[in-house]
């Protein structure tokens, strides 16, 4: 895949960042697949290898601070090596992260830069508003527009209702039922696709994220899978990140599926999936008011007035709860993390110490003289 900066999605902005390291001799390029501890990265003009200096890894703080799929990075080229050296990344637009697996507070990266992040779900049989309600939560947080993709309309014996049951989780977010095997179907999205735009593909497992990607693309270049007849759930097609480039100019950020998302405990984007149930939170009499029975509480008023689905708020309670409890545990290592920082601060102030004392040396050897305590 080869193509210009600007088709990559290059702007003035990151132009300007990438002035400011003043060497003329670095150039930008975006991470388009990685590799394990490699990265597949495209320049504009060829797909290059490459790796990260062990002077990377010395200055990050924490995990989000690598290089991902989607990020602009600069790049320090070398013609008589085939692998260059990452020297750093370009200030981001936008992030998907999510928890990592166990029972740990780390983030894990899945993506970055991307304008719009699709939220794909089937309409087949599959369908879980409830699931959408939680990635759209963690998508508000991403800094991009989320847009609801019902795929495999054509398998809906009831469009109008599955349109109308996720028209009540999905708040502000545009919703579009869409067919991979229906072109005229797809009309709607061109206006998400222009070029030097990036949109992300979500979902779980079997949604047809590949299916409807071989369909922008114009060509069956990704495998697909039938989904099992007894529950229309689907196994795992895409097993890496990678950015794709289509017809319109645009490029497609193909994610992995991902049948649950633990909540980070950073969620903003809980006041935009629950707006209607925040705005009226506003009203309670208390402003700690937890809705449980206390005087005045508008939520629960508004409960039974039938003005907040009572399965909607008990939904948004385990939501809060569970971000809260996520930010409790990366609240807890805060500590750890920050004596890990100090501890690289300390070492290399030492290391500046000793290169100060040892050209102080040298230049008084060189003038005959004597620095006291040498």
């Amino acid at each position: 895949m080869n193509l210009n900066l600007t088709s990559l999605g290059w702007n003035p902005n990151l132009q300007s960042h990438l002035e400011s390291y003043a060497d003329p001799s670095l150039i930008p390029a975006r991470v388009v697949r990685q590799n394990r501890d490699q990265y597949i990265l495209n320049t504009g003009d060829r797909e290059r290898v490459a790796q990260l200096p062990g002077s990377f890894h010395q200055r990050i703080s924490s995990e989000i601070d690598y290089p991902t799929v989607g990020d602009w990075v600069v790049l320090q080229c070398d013609p008589n090596h085939d692998i260059q050296l990452i020297l750093d990344v370009l200030p981001r637009k936008s992030v998907f992260t999510r928890q990592a697996a166990g029972r740990t507070s780390a983030h894990q990266l899945v993506a970055a830069n991307f304008d719009f992040l699709f939220l794909v779900s089937g309409l087949d049989g599959d369908l879980n508003p409830r699931r959408i309600q939680r990635y759209l939560t963690l998508a508000w947080n991403s800094g991009a527009e989320p847009v609801v993709l019902l795929n495999k309309a054509d398998l809906c014996h009831d469009l109008e209702a599955a349109l109308q049951e996720v028209k009540t989780v999905a708040n502000e977010a545009t919703i579009l039922a869409v067919s991979a095997k229906n072109p005229q179907s797809l009309i709607p999205l061109q206006p998400y696709l222009q070029q030097g735009k990036t949109v992300a593909l979500l979902g779980s497992s079997g949604v047809g994220k590949s299916t409807l990607i071989n369909a922008l693309l114009g060509e069956s270049r990704l495998a697909t899978q039938a989904n099992r007849a007894s529950d229309s759930r689907g196994k795992h097609t895409t097993t890496w990140r990678e950015i794709l480039s289509i017809p319109t100019g645009a490029c497609l950020i193909d994610l992995p599926g991902m049948r649950e998302l633990q909540l980070t405990g950073e969620e903003a984007g809980i006041s935009k999936t629950f707006a209607d149930i925040e705005a009226i939170a506003r009203d309670c009499r208390f402003r700690n008011c937890r809705h449980q029975g206390e005087p005045g509480c508008a939520v629960e008023s508004a409960i039974e007035a039938g003005l907040i689905d009572h399965d909607r708020y008990l939904q948004y309670s385990k939501i809060k709860d569970e971000s809260r409890a996520a930010a409790k545990r990366r609240g807890a290592l805060q500590p750890a993390n920050a004596k890990k920082k100090r501890a690289l601060e300390e070492k290399e102030q030492r290391f500046k110490e000793i290169s100060k004392s040892m050209k102080r040396t040298r230049k008084a050897h060189r003038k005959g003289g004597h620095i006291d305590g040498f």
